[in-house]
């Protein structure tokens, strides 16, 4: 069985490598930003993103005319990077030590992408296990959901959302979250949590 698994995952990043070809090239600084190989990466990110979501925020469109200018910038750059790393790098640039890393790259894409399917999987099979814990759960996250949004403004709820998944792969590099963790676990429990 993990056979299969490991050979349907070598398929999906072969699949994958022929899909970013073009983007090889820019996704290794790209990888350097995200996992913050400088220290000052995590703050360019999130002025980035600022200035983005504040230039989204002065243009005041409607949802559609939103979606619409992303689309198109998101085009742009999908039409634009390849060219630009064609002309910039020639053939001889693209070492194999550049190929290792970006096969890494495409390999821990894979794996997340698995992962978070996996999950999802998991979540709608209990449908068929426990109906009614997935109608509870289902139900109360779209509750919260719902009242989340009605309170705080969308703009806002996109941009916490945007920032928190653009750092959430240094944080993990770094073993930020895995720290807290710890700190978390050796505080002082409350009397009623303590082991008798």
């Amino acid at each position: 069985m993990a056979d299969i698994i490991s050979q349907d995952q070598e398929q999906q990043v072969k699949k994958l490598k022929r899909l970013l070809e073009g983007w090889r090239m820019a996704l290794l600084p790209i990888r350097s930003i995200i996992l913050w190989e400088q220290q000052w990466y995590p703050a360019a990110i999130v002025g980035v993103l600022s200035f983005l979501y504040f230039f989204i925020w002065l243009m005041d469109s409607n949802f559609l005319t939103t979606f619409a200018i992303v689309g198109i910038f998101l085009n742009f750059v999908d039409f634009i990077v390849p060219i630009i790393c064609t002309s910039l790098y020639g053939p001889s640039a693209w070492t194999g030590q550049k190929e290792k890393t970006f096969e890494d790259i495409c390999k821990a894409i894979v794996r997340d992408f698995n992962k978070i399917l996996n999950h999802v999987q998991l979540f709608f099979s209990f449908r068929e296990t426990s109906p009614i814990l997935y109608y509870i759960i289902s139900m109360c996250l779209l509750c919260t959901l719902g009242w989340i949004s009605s309170t705080i403004n969308n703009v806002l709820l996109l941009y916490i959302l945007s920032i928190g998944l653009l750092l959430w792969p240094g944080i993990q590099h770094r073993g930020i979250f895995n720290m807290v963790l710890s700190m978390v676990n050796m505080g002082p429990k409350p009397k009623y949590l303590k082991p008798e």
